[in-house]
């Protein structure tokens, strides 16, 4: 069926307004997707060789409020996943959570002390293969406000070879 109006079809009118509107539902669904998702902004540790290791994407779930930081509660579940290529071999692994409550820097409050992270991952680990590492925690710590929690992974004989992030969360009473 074609539309006749003035002589003319409005037909090529129509397709354009379903093209403009294909990609104005594109762009919609585009930027929905990316704002509810649960991937975390992180930055890098200092003092790590950044050579050492390529973190593709973090996330941490639940995490309502994400990218640029979590809301998360005291005494709670969560799910700390992170896809990254390490460029060093590990025969063991040793995997923990700090936090830096009083924002100076420093990363001396423990939320997960040092376990083997073998028990979590698969090991040993190998040079140059993406992976995913996922762990659940629960952040016991007294706290309040914003501040960093830092992620480390790293070789349990030779503590240069980290995979490390801080990521930024508020703490809710």
């Amino acid at each position: 069926m074609r539309l006749i109006y003035d002589g003319r079809s409005t037909v090529p009118f129509i397709n354009c307004i379903l093209k403009t509107m294909d990609v104005r539902f594109f762009i919609l669904f585009a930027f929905y997707i990316n704002v509810n998702c649960e991937y975390v902004n992180r930055k890098f540790c200092k003092n790590v060789d950044l050579n050492k290791c390529s973190i593709h994407s973090m996330k941490l779930d639940p995490c309502p409020d994400g990218p640029g930081f979590c809301l998360i509660r005291r005494d709670m579940p969560y799910s700390l996943a992170f896809d990254f290529t390490p460029h060093f071999e590990a025969e063991k692994l040793k995997f923990s959570i700090f936090s830096d409550e009083s924002n100076s820097g420093t990363f001396n409050g423990i939320v997960t002390p040092p376990v083997d992270a073998c028990e979590y991952h698969s090991c040993p680990l190998e040079d140059n293969v993406r992976q995913v590492f996922d762990i659940d925690f629960e952040y016991t710590r007294k706290a309040h406000g914003k501040f960093p929690i830092e992620m480390r992974l790293w070789n349990a004989k030779d503590d240069s070879d980290v995979c490390c992030f801080p990521f930024n969360v508020q703490m809710l009473k």
